[in-house]
C-alpha cells in the first residue's frame, strides 16, 4: 500500500510540476511581450489558424503553450513568442507553430 500510494505520489508531483512550469513559461513570454510593446494574439485566435491550417474536421489539440520559441531567433532578436500545438487530424499527428504577434503559421509538419 505504502509503494503505492508513494507512486502516485510522485505521479502528482510531476504533473503539478509540469503545470506549473508551463504556467511560469506563459507568464514569463507575456510579461517581455508587454515590456516591449507587443500585441500578442489569443490562444483562441491561434487555435482557430492552426485548424485552419490543418483543413480536417476531427482536429484534436494535445498542447497548447505559449512559449519563447528559440528555434526562431534572428539576428534581429533573441526573442520570440510562438504558440506551439500539438495536434491529431486525420489519425496523423502534427506539430505547429504559429507567430504569436503576426499570426503567420511558422511551421507545421507531422510529427514523426
Amino acid at each position: 500500500m505504502k509503494k503505492l500510494l508513494c507512486a502516485v505520489m510522485v505521479i502528482v508531483l510531476a504533473v503539478s510540476g509540469a503545470a506549473f512550469a508551463h504556467g511560469h513559461e506563459e507568464r514569463y513570454v507575456r510579461e517581455k511581450a508587454a515590456r516591449r510593446n507587443m500585441k500578442l494574439i489569443t490562444q483562441e485566435e491561434a487555435t482557430k489558424i492552426a485548424t485552419a491550417q490543418l483543413s480536417a474536421k476531427d482536429v484534436r489539440f494535445t498542447k497548447v503553450e505559449l512559449e519563447d520559441e528559440d528555434d526562431y531567433y534572428t539576428k534581429q532578436g533573441d526573442f520570440k513568442p510562438v504558440w506551439t500545438f500539438e495536434a491529431i487530424a486525420g489519425g496523423q499527428e502534427y506539430d505547429i507553430d504559429v507567430d504569436a504577434v503576426t499570426g503567420k503559421v511558422l511551421k507545421c509538419r507531422l510529427d514523426d
